[in-house]
């Protein structure tokens, strides 16, 4: 497999990490699903019953492939006054950039 890439740099207002693939990327179709929550791309095996087949050492926490990872992950950063965003190439890879907030200058969001 190719490797991962990942790059961590520190602006002056950011800290920004930016995490890429080449694992064969999102087809665009699928890029508005990838946030709503239950949508997942990992098949269920009915050998499994409702959970997930681990194929040998493989670990995965108990939410792994339900469809929460991403929506949720996003919700944090924004909560925190950061963001996700995700960038693919169907076919290729996918780029994600993750931004934290180094100021420490945004308020908790209440309503």
């Amino acid at each position: 497999y190719p490797p991962i890439k990942v790059i961590v740099v520190e602006g002056s207002e950011y800290i920004t990490i930016k995490i890429s693939d080449e694992g064969g990327g999102i087809p665009r179709s699928a890029i508005p699903l990838i946030w709503t929550y239950m949508y997942t791309t990992i098949g269920r095996n009915a050998d499994c019953g409702i959970g997930f087949c681990l194929q040998g050492s493989d670990f995965q926490a108990p939410t792994a492939g339900v469809g929460y990872g991403l929506p949720l992950s996003r919700l944090y950063a924004r909560y925190f006054g950061g963001d996700l965003r995700l960038i693919s190439m169907d076919s290729f890879g996918t780029d994600v950039y993750i931004h934290f907030n180094k100021l420490w200058s945004s308020r908790e969001p209440l309503p």
